[in-house]
């Protein structure tokens, strides 16, 4: 099995400087160690901590069947669940520079706008929000902020209630980012990328060894602005250090820091009209020039230590702070009650010229926290003629969380009106605000988990787990002089079993079901309305399997239904949340990874999803569809390697009409984005060790809307070429 830690990084700033002398100053280390051994003669087999980097190539750099799950004692190979792995190797032929770009890979997921009070990634997974399900080597990355894969080694998309590992929420399942730690040897690699619409990105990243101390750095800066749509940008700078101390040996200490900063311009996008998106150029924007501005601030430290008593007991201990501070002026698009001429709207008769774009802001800071210590033990035991291969936890938390909002005077709202085909994005907008509310949020989280894969046979496996966790949150309102203040403490108990049956070594198949929570301060808020509700309650069955179709070729699918058997909805007052509601998501899904050929690489992958509101408070929503829930998304990445160290491939991501609300009024379309690559790498003369990469992202300039909300939807980038050089040493 395999863990990992993590880093980040940006300009220098006194946190920066601040953690990279705390690092030079400490003899530091990360973990390593061996994956574990099957075990099928009958003897105990060897429990292991996961290890930084797989040992021994896999058929194809797509293939990450060894690679360990992160709080299980199994390998992604073993794992009875649909676990969808996105390497390094692929976000590199394709020029990835964000997360979000890299799960694109992934179907079964739908990627949202950040309004609703939350910025930076959200997205629902297998129909449920996953906003707040996203890791970084196991423990929580609770923060609002665009994440970005310089420093990452794979992502692991966990499918599925996965509360027995990583307690409330991950309802459809959760997004774990495994990280490159300092490890042996000593390399090094650079990428320069440069953008057709307008920008570059740098990456590193650096490892040294000397005896059995290892110190590895990735860095990163970009700056891109986004292919056609006006005054749009990000930009981001980052540095991920790390120390591991005692490789090789049965006792080792990793410590990692990861510091990212951005300023972007946030884009909302488009309003609807009439239950469509607004019809204007893909490059119409409805910001201004002096207002519209995105920052974040993100540091996390870890600290991982881990000793292997025997080849059956290990135990590993990993502590973590973070803090990510956030400060956003965006503006929200909405189509305004009159027209340019003083005529009331209409939506079926006015002139999209007459068309006014009222432009809502939203404005706040925000400073979140997390501190966490797990302690873990993996233990290999036998009982008589059955073998364990075991995890057991203990995890201590707390998570604070400060908003901000600001109000903005009902005439004026903050900034004028836009003509919807001419905003003028250099308009006069003064800027008076006033403090909405000032919200503060302490929760503290207590769990105890196990997870034992037991092998009965060698046909067949049963694992058994449960999670208890106790969270307890209080909200308090500062800004507000009555009803400010509500708490909470909610106490549940998550299970899953799987069976597992191994007809031959080449076919994998399993049954597996389980459950998970959603308390009513999940996303570290409450309200008058449900801060006397308890969690609502999850249950998934699945039946999927692997098969193992040529060497180096493997199938994966599976059928599952997700029903949230008391779901929040409205009372008939309409005053309170009750929970009385029943919403459920029957899928299907299949994947292909490795090589069919040997010099024939393939990834892909389709999801079917039928979600229905079944029993609601809101009459107009039973029936319906989830919002932001693609019925059917489609992937697709394929490289081939010709002589001389060329590479071609190209693949397609198809997302199907989505609602932006849960009565399906607002709809967006579906959408097909192709794009292409090709790459050489010279293996010989003066230029070996390079790598020369063209690609071609939208190649047929479709629009898509990558993103939507109840109230907007945002347009995805047009064409972009993206010419990249690196160099390994």
């Amino acid at each position: 099995m395999a863990l990992r830690s993590e880093p980040l990084a940006f300009e220098p700033s006194v946190g920066l400087m601040t953690g990279l002398a705390l690092l030079a100053g400490m003899p530091a280390a990360m973990a390593q160690t061996s994956t574990p051994a099957s075990g099928t003669d009958g003897a105990a087999p060897r429990v292991a901590l996961p290890e930084l980097d797989v040992s021994g190539q896999a058929p194809s750099p797509y293939r990450r069947d060894s690679d360990p799950v992160v709080r299980l004692p199994t390998t992604i190979a073993e794992t009875p669940q649909s676990i969808t792995v996105v390497p390094r190797e692929l976000m590199q032929e394709q020029a990835v520079s964000s997360v979000r770009e890299a799960l694109r890979n992934v179907t079964g997921i739908s990627l949202a706008a950040g309004e609703g009070g939350f910025s930076g990634d959200n997205l629902t997974l297998r129909g449920f929000s996953a906003r707040g399900d996203f890791f970084i080597d196991g423990i929580r990355d609770a923060g609002q902020y665009a994440r970005d894969p310089f420093f990452l080694d794979s992502i692991q998309v966990l499918k599925g209630p996965s509360s027995i590992m990583f307690g409330r929420g991950s309802t459809g399942g959760v997004i774990n980012q495994t990280t490159r730690l300092a490890r042996a040897g000593n390399f090094g690699d650079m990428m320069v990328s440069a953008y057709s619409s307008g920008g570059v990105r740098v990456t590193g990243d650096v490892n040294l060894q000397a005896g059995d101390i290892a110190v590895r750095t990735q860095i990163m800066g970009s700056r891109i602005d986004v292919a056609g749509r006006d005054h749009v940008y990000q930009s981001r700078y980052g540095v991920a250090p790390s120390i591991t101390l005692g490789l090789g040996g049965p006792t080792q200490l990793t410590l990692s820091y990861m510091h990212q900063e951005e300023e972007n311009v946030p884009d909302y996008g488009v309003p609807y009209v009439n239950g469509r998106p607004l019809r204007v150029p893909r490059s119409t924007f409805y910001g201004v020039s002096n207002q519209d501005r995105e920052r974040t601030v993100t540091d996390v430290f870890t600290a991982r230590a881990q000793h292997q008593f025997n080849d059956a007991i290990t135990v590993r201990n990993t502590f973590r702070m973070g803090s990510y501070w956030r400060e956003l002026n965006a503006t929200a698009p909405r189509i305004a009650t009159t027209t340019s001429t003083g005529a009331a709207f209409n939506a079926l008769t006015t002139p999209l010229g007459q068309t006014l774009i009222r432009r809502e802001p939203q404005v706040r800071t925000g400073y979140d926290s997390i501190i966490v210590n797990q302690t873990e033990a993996l233990l290999a035991l036998q009982t008589g003629p059955i073998s364990h291969r075991a995890l057991v936890g203990f995890e201590v938390g707390r998570e604070s969380s400060e908003v901000v909002r600001y109000a903005f005077g009902t005439n004026t709202n903050g900034r004028p009106n836009a003509s919807a085909l001419n905003p003028n994005y250099y308009a006069d907008s003064p800027f008076i605000r006033t403090t909405g509310s000032d919200i503060r949020t302490v929760a503290n989280t207590l769990a105890l988990y196990f997870v034992d894969q037991i092998k009965l046979h060698p046909m067949f496996e049963l694992q058994l787990g449960g999670r208890w966790d106790r969270f307890e949150a209080d909200y308090r309102n500062r800004a507000a002089t009555t009803n400010n203040r509500f708490n909470r403490t909610d106490e549940a108990f998550s299970w899953r079993t799987a069976l597992v049956f191994t007809p031959t070594p080449r076919v994998r198949t399993y049954f597996a079901a389980g459950t998970s929570f959603n308390p009513s301060a999940e996303s570290l808020t409450l309200a008058a309305n449900n801060a006397q509700i308890g969690p609502e309650e999850n249950i998934t069955y699945e039946v999927g399997g692997s098969w193992e179709a040529l060497d180096g070729l493997r199938l994966t699918g599976a059928l599952f239904r997700i029903e949230k058997t008391n779901a929040r909805t409205s009372d008939p007052s309409g005053n309170l949340q009750v929970l009385n509601g029943m919403v459920r998501v029957d899928g299907v899904e299949v994947g292909i990874q490795g090589r069919p050929l040997p010099n024939w690489n393939v990834y892909a992958g389709y999801t079917y999803l039928n979600s229905e509101i079944i029993r609601s408070g809101n009459r107009a929503e039973i029936g319906r569809e989830f919002a932001n829930v693609a019925p059917n998304t489609a992937s697709l990445w394929t490289t081939y390697d010709l002589p001389y160290g060329f590479q071609i491939g190209g693949g397609l991501t198809y997302v199907d009409r989505r609602f932006g609300n849960t009565t399906n009024t607002n709809r967006v379309p579906s959408y097909t984005r192709y794009d292409l690559a090709a790459a050489w790498a010279p293996t010989e003369g003066s230029l070996r060790g390079l790598r020369f990469q063209l690609n071609a992202q939208n190649i047929t300039n479709a629009l898509t809307y990558e993103t939507v909300y109840t109230a907007h939807t945002v347009p995805g980038p047009g064409r972009t070429v993206v010419l990249s050089v690196a160099a390994r040493f």
